[in-house]
């Protein structure tokens, strides 16, 4: 497990704790979820059943990642995707923000970039949540993963981010 975690992890229309409000609607912002801090740690997803339905949403979290130095273990999905970290903290810089970019594996070809949200609100304190939604398909997609490409807005930063909770969730349903 030790293994797994040190190099796996996890990671949706598109809102982000930055997105302004356009008209009357008001979008959704990282203060929007709430989450338990009871469930940290790094969790394998579970088996699929017998009838091979596999699980909507899974928790983990992220040690001391550098931008573009790792991905998120890979999840079956085509659809809607909604990552949501939990008190962030940034090794080397005082934090600030930084970028989750989703992307749409491709067999036999070049993986997708389904974009990206900048968080800001999980670096307010302990327990603050941001919070990113993608609802997009893409053909000859079978799974998806995300990365970290900038930290305050540098993709050159020396800095590394850990979270203490990282949750993503399949399920548009919820």
């Amino acid at each position: 497990m030790s293994a797994l975690a040190a190099t796996t992890l996890l990671t949706s229309t598109a809102t982000a704790d930055d997105t302004n409000p356009v008209g009357d609607s008001v979008d959704i912002t990282d203060d929007a979820g709430t989450v338990s801090l009871d469930e940290e740690g790094l969790f394998e997803l579970p088996a699929p059943t017998e009838d091979g339905v596999e699980p909507r949403s899974f928790p983990s979290k992220i040690d001391s990642w550098l931008p573009s130095n790792h991905e998120s273990r890979h999840w079956s999905d085509n659809d809607y995707t909604e990552i949501k970290f939990t008190t962030c903290t940034l090794e080397g810089a005082l934090g600030r923000s930084l970028h989750v970019q989703l992307h749409q594996a491709v067999p036999f070809g070049l993986d997708k970039s389904l974009g990206s949200k900048r968080f800001t609100n999980c670096f307010k304190g302990s327990g603050k949540t941001s919070r990113g939604e993608w609802d997009t398909h893409v053909s000859n997609g079978d799974n998806r993963y995300f990365t970290i490409p900038k930290h305050n807005d540098s993709e050159y930063s020396r800095t590394a981010v850990s979270v203490k909770k990282v949750y993503v969730d399949t399920s548009k349903a919820d």
